[in-house]
């Protein structure tokens, strides 16, 4: 590879890397000359790399829905049902609530069709998986990730003495998922449509 090109790539990598610290420690009011301070280079450096801060964010929140889509696929290989369920929300939750430029990212909006399209074909076999072993309650299906996720996302940040509250909800929310003698939900879930349209909000 050459010199320059070389050197345009670690720049890129240095970048974002700064930017995904500044965003998660500051959340995405940030601006680009915190980022360009937080790497050590001139502003005029992150132009000459990026179009906006809003492209940076977006590069970030898509790298964070593959990191997710991996974690899903990961459960999967956890022979518990149940233990695939919890481990997915759990590392999922735990990542949103260390990152806040990424919790208000997904607060703000969600990803396109294609994205939700993927998030769907990943994660269903996890839920599938757990109601065909009869460890979900009737009626929870993978559409309901949205609004899990969405209620936890009200708690991140919510207590600065308290910054693992959020594995309280988390574990009140499992506890309403989970088969134990539960009657059926009162209403359906969203159907495929309505999620993407959800996340798109």
């Amino acid at each position: 590879m050459p010199t320059k090109r070389r050197d345009a790539a670690l720049n890129n990598e240095r970048l974002i890397r700064a930017a995904r610290e500044v965003f998660a420690a500051r959340g995405l009011s940030a601006t680009l000359e915190d980022i360009a301070k937080h790497a050590g280079v001139g502003v005029g450096t992150i132009y000459r790399n990026f179009a906006s801060k809003q492209e940076i964010v977006e590069s970030l929140y898509d790298a964070a829905i593959d990191s997710a889509l991996a974690e899903a696929a990961e459960a999967l290989q956890i022979e518990d049902p149940w233990e695939a369920i919890r481990t997915f929300f759990e590392v999922i939750a735990a990542r949103q609530a260390q990152d806040r430029g990424l919790h208000e990212r997904l607060g703000n909006s969600g990803p396109n069709e294609g994205t939700a399209s993927r998030l769907l074909d990943t994660l269903a076999p996890l839920f599938e998986r757990a109601s065909a072993a009869r460890v979900l309650r009737d009626g929870v299906t993978v559409t309901d990730v949205t609004p899990i996720f969405a209620m936890l996302n009200a708690v991140y940040g919510m207590s600065e003495s308290n910054p693992e509250l959020w594995r309280r909800y988390l574990t009140v929310i499992l506890d309403g998922l989970r088969a134990i003698d539960r009657p059926a939900l009162p209403v359906p879930p969203m159907d495929a449509a309505a999620f993407t349209a959800a996340l798109g909000a």
